[in-house]
């Protein structure tokens, strides 16, 4: 009966660390500035048992393959870019908050230059319902 009893804990402990990291899967708009320059992007994300993220991230007319870490409520991920023919690797560093939100930092290298950045689940910008005009209501 422990042996029972310790399964099934151990496997309501592990249901629950699932459930706790999904708020990261799925589809994100990222906006954000590096040194003055807009950030607009599209990600999606999954997320596997070991917290590691995978996706793809498109800006403008190019994808790029995502990879990265969840710990507690700290997201890291990576993907390449491109700036007038030069490669790029952009690191962005964000934390998860409460309403569902990321907001962070992006490093982009080589070039050295700093950035902030906002993210949304995509699907929480979809309009409700009820939020039609008023003309609409009518």
């Amino acid at each position: 009966m422990k042996r029972f009893a310790t399964l099934v804990l151990s496997l309501t402990v592990t249901s629950f660390a699932a459930t706790a990291t999904t708020p990261v899967a799925g589809n994100w708009k990222i906006y954000g500035d590096v040194s003055g320059y807009p950030v607009n992007e599209s990600c999606t994300f999954s997320i596997d048992k070991d917290n590691k993220i995978t996706g793809t991230c498109s800006l403008g007319n190019k994808s790029y393959d995502v990879t990265g870490t969840l710990e507690d409520t700290k997201l890291t991920f990576k993907h390449g870019g491109e700036y007038e023919g030069q490669a790029l690797i952009l690191t962005w560093v964000g934390t998860l908050a409460e309403d569902g939100s990321l907001a962070g930092t992006i490093d982009v290298q080589p070039l050295g230059y700093p950035g902030t950045f906002t993210a949304k689940k995509a699907e929480d910008e979809k309009p409700k319902a009820d939020d039609k005009p008023a003309a609409a209501q009518q």
